[in-house]
């Protein structure tokens, strides 16, 4: 039984990375993990995805854009509003404009993502939405609200077969449980990430609008997908994200001498902009 409920958990949380889980936060939120275990799991299952990426040659070991990008990530985590987990930021050499979290603190950044943002201000947004993400424990939690549906569903499929429903209606209950829940549930989850990035931002010295304006060079091209196809597949409507983020930055205080750029960050991405992808392939018609 127990191997049984392991297996859940793991594909929970394939899907929960696939598809992108205090004081003020996580309180009352439902959650089957300790931080304990967030922290072992997430582990795991980073060095997994390591494992992965370098067969596959996409870790990026260029020292000096490491070096960077997690003196950037400790910089924010210096300001997250709760500090559970130590946090492990990694480059991939990917052109997709990207980035994602592994619970327990663990960050990943695509090169086309640096490649893409115009100054450090809009990077250290997409950093600080992931620490979000992190803060709030939301993989855990989707994790959890994924084997508690999953076994959910289980029972509702076993009691339509005995009534002798068609089998074709017993997999739609089955799916309905499953996903029909977690649509809004995931969008408030990037809600909550937003607002704790930007004022994660605003803390360590970054201007804020560097998120609104990223969301919104994101918005304008929503009709070229190309290499922004996975970031607009796995969030919210950018256009929408960025007016809250606005409204959240019309209650802080003044911005005038906040950091946009910095002569680091424009070493860096001129150094990944040299990067050779593989060609894409032509997909098939």
């Amino acid at each position: 039984m127990m191997r049984i409920i392991k297996s859940i958990g793991l594909f929970s949380f394939l899907i929960f990375i696939s598809a992108c889980a205090t004081s003020g936060y996580n309180k009352g939120q439902f959650n089957l993990y300790s931080i304990d275990d967030e922290k072992k799991i997430g582990k795991e299952f980073a060095d997994q995805l390591l494992s992965e990426y370098k067969k596959k040659g996409r870790v990026y070991n260029n020292p000096q854009a490491n070096q960077y990008i997690n003196q950037l990530g400790q910089t924010l985590v210096n300001h997250a509003p709760e500090k559970k987990f130590t946090y492990h930021f990694y480059l991939l050499k990917l052109r997709g404009v990207n980035a994602f979290a592994v619970p327990g603190g663990h960050i990943f950044v695509f090169t086309g993502l640096i490649n893409y943002c115009q100054n450090e201000a809009e990077l250290a947004g997409v950093i600080a939405h992931e620490i979000g993400h992190i803060v709030a424990r939301h993989g855990t939690e989707q994790m959890s609200a994924q084997l508690t549906a999953s076994v959910a569903s289980a029972i509702v499929v076993a009691g339509l077969g005995l009534s002798g429903v068609d089998p074709s209606i017993a997999q739609l209950a089955l799916d309905v449980v499953n996903t029909g829940a977690f649509l809004a549930y995931s969008r408030k989850d990037e809600r909550e990430a937003d607002e704790i990035g930007v004022k994660m931002l605003y803390k360590a010295g970054y201007h804020p609008e560097g998120m609104a304006n990223f969301f919104d060079r994101l918005h304008k091209k929503v009709g070229d997908m190309s290499d922004l196809e996975v970031f607009l597949s796995t969030h919210p409507d950018p256009g929408d994200r960025e007016k809250y983020v606005k409204d959240w930055i019309k209650d802080m205080g003044p911005t005038d001498q906040l950091k946009w750029d910095s002569k680091e960050f424009k070493a860096v991405k001129t150094k990944v902009s040299t990067i050779k992808y593989p060609k894409k392939k032509d997909k098939k018609k």
